[in-house]
């Protein structure tokens, strides 16, 4: 079966999966991709990710060695080089495209 939410974005300088809050409704199943992650050992054990009651609704919590992320509305959870990362959408589009986009 095929995620809708996580993606392949293209590069520079290297393509990495990501997956964009787009929804509340998607924040369970980027839980289980990092979840995935963790089992699968591509990113440390103590790497997790919650979801929470925000000031504007639910946000997902991306947490590590270096503290907590929030992943926000319109933000981007990405996987690239071994390592979780929030981007919001002006830093994530400054690094990456949407291939499908290039069809358009």
């Amino acid at each position: 079966m095929r995620s809708r939410v996580i993606r392949v974005y293209q590069p520079w300088p290297t393509p990495v999966r990501a997956a964009r809050y787009s929804d509340p409704a998607v924040l369970p199943e980027i839980g289980a991709w990092v979840t995935r992650l963790r089992d699968q050992g591509l990113v440390p054990p103590d790497v997790g990710f919650v979801i929470r009651d925000g000031a504007a609704g639910p946000v997902g919590v991306l947490g590590d060695r270096a503290g907590e992320h929030e992943l926000r509305p319109a933000g981007f959870l990405v996987f690239g080089r071994g390592r979780l990362q929030v981007l919001d959408e002006s830093a994530f589009f400054g690094q990456y495209h949407d291939p499908a986009r290039d069809e358009i």
